[in-house]
């Protein structure tokens, strides 16, 4: 039997799933991380992770004649230092890392680095690779200097398992530092960045592959590594948004929403992102930092809950539910981690507009998640206003793991939310959707046959309530960022 394996690398635990070509599901298990949290990561637990992952699979659901493609996904804006050995030099920087805050002025007074957008589709923000290494160029030079790789997380777990300094178009479009014109890092972009073309990894097709092996308890196991390609971009494809008037939405730490284009395009108000997976597909759309990270904040920073994290959101989203729709006009911009899409502005701060004395915990919560939902409805415009309609969306990520979320999403977007029809990541289903194309099995994405979904539509009811408050909600967005919102 061949199988095909979809890895995804996140920033909260690192996933596997297992399917046949027709995409049946066969095993899945995942491992969370317990050294570092938000904006730094420790690159050998993940590879720890990853390894953990792959024994188990060959060591449990594997038979001794079955052959394993394994294909990966990985979260964007990742950045880690290492030495000519691998060793890492630096945590891994996620995309929460702020640091590169103190160089964010210059980099927006700089023509050259405000030009870059229309060829790399990475707007100017802490998250990116670009202003990362801007930082450090300013802070640490001697340490830029030193590195022998500047790469991302994905690029390093590759090299661990192939031996091969490689980054495919999807990641690489992320960095800010490529340009998606010629499909290869951007002279400028590296120079300002401070990084010479040695000390990234060489750019390949999301479908590049390599046949190798893998060695658990002294057996060696042939497999075939595809590098796939960045979760954003997977999870459109593994949620089936391919058409147009489709879009897919993502909330785990944090959150993105997304359409595909057939052909490079770039936003003139810099307020979407762009990147490539391959040349005929590219993903545009917005990403926020205030996704489940917030309510997570809320309950064990503000309401001090103990105990399993499971069971503390769960505890969040029947507190939430309890509460009136519109939260008696209290209403949230949950920027409380900075924001990205649209102000693209670490320094932005949250606030709670319309507070009453009648308000309670469980309203500070519904309006919490309320504005989380406001948040995504400003990027939906923003993305029609682009690109035409969008009539669906695909969900995916942590939160559809509340049925009341989505529900409450489907209702303020005002749009149809589709779910896959079992329990499924996105983003590795994505991956195995890049290896099955890699193979020759398919041809298009298009072409894939996904299980019987199920559909939250919106409540019509609520409607009006909703539409009051998030006009208040772009009236507070005015004044929570130090920069100018369109």
């Amino acid at each position: 039997m061949h199988y095909f394996a979809g890895l995804d690398i996140g920033t909260t635990h690192t996933k596997i799933v297992i399917c046949d070509q027709a995409l049946t599901v066969y095993f899945q298990s995942k491992r969370p991380y317990v050294k570092g949290a938000g904006a730094t990561l420790d690159s050998l637990e993940i590879l720890d992770n990853v390894n953990l992952l792959l024994q188990e699979v060959f060591s449990t659901f594997l038979k001794a004649d079955d052959n394993l493609t394994v294909s990966f996904s990985s979260a964007m804006h990742s950045l880690v230092l290492v030495d000519g050995n691998a060793i890492p030099l630096t945590p891994l920087f996620t995309w929460a890392d702020a640091s590169a805050q103190p160089v964010m002025a210059r980099l927006r007074q700089d023509s050259m680095a405000v030009q870059l957008f229309s060829e790399t589709g990475t707007p100017l923000h802490p998250m990116s690779p670009f202003c990362k290494l801007a930082w450090i160029k300013e802070s640490e030079p001697s340490l830029l200097a030193s590195a022998a790789k500047c790469v991302g997380i994905k690029e390093f777990v590759w090299f661990r398992l192939t031996g091969q300094w490689q980054v495919d178009h999807s990641i690489a479009a992320a960095t800010g530092l490529f340009s998606q014109r010629i499909v290869h890092w951007h002279p400028d972009a590296l120079r300002i960045a401070g990084v010479e073309p040695h000390q990234l990894s060489t750019p390949v097709a999301v479908t590049h592959n390599i046949t190798g092996s893998y060695t658990v308890d002294s057996k060696i196991h042939a497999v075939n590594w595809v590098i796939g390609g960045s979760d954003g971009g997977l999870a459109q494809i593994g949620s089936g948004a391919i058409d147009s008037d489709k879009a897919a939405l993502t909330i785990g730490t944090s959150g993105a929403i997304r359409v595909m284009l057939p052909r490079l395009w770039t936003d003139e108000n810099m307020e979407l992102f762009t990147y490539m997976i391959d040349a005929d597909h590219f993903v545009c759309g917005a990403a926020i930092n205030n996704g489940g990270i917030i309510t997570r904040w809320w309950q064990e920073e503000v309401m001090q809950a103990k105990g399993n994290s499971a069971e503390i959101m769960e505890a969040f989203a029947a507190d939430a539910a309890s509460v009136e729709p519109g939260c008696d006009g209290l209403t949230c911009v949950p920027w409380f981690a900075g924001e990205r899409s649209p102000v693209w502005d670490a320094t932005a701060t949250g606030t709670f507009g319309g507070v009453k004395i009648s308000h309670t915990h469980a309203t500070f919560k519904r309006a919490l998640v309320e504005g989380i939902c406001f948040s995504f409805r400003q990027l939906l415009e923003k993305l029609e206003a682009a690109h035409g309609p969008i009539r669906q969306i695909m969900a995916s990520g942590g939160f559809t793991e509340s049925k009341w979320w989505v529900q409450l999403m489907a209702d303020i977007l005002q749009r149809p939310l589709v779910l896959p029809g079992e329990e499924r990541d996105a983003s590795a289903m994505g991956a195995i959707a890049i290896a099955l194309k890699s193979a020759g099995i398919i041809s298009n994405w298009d072409l894939l046959n996904f299980p019987a979904t199920q559909v939250y539509s919106p409540a019509v009811h609520t409607k009006m309530t909703y539409d009051k408050n998030y006009q208040y909600f772009l009236h507070l967005c005015r004044s929570s960022s130090s920069l100018p919102p369109s």
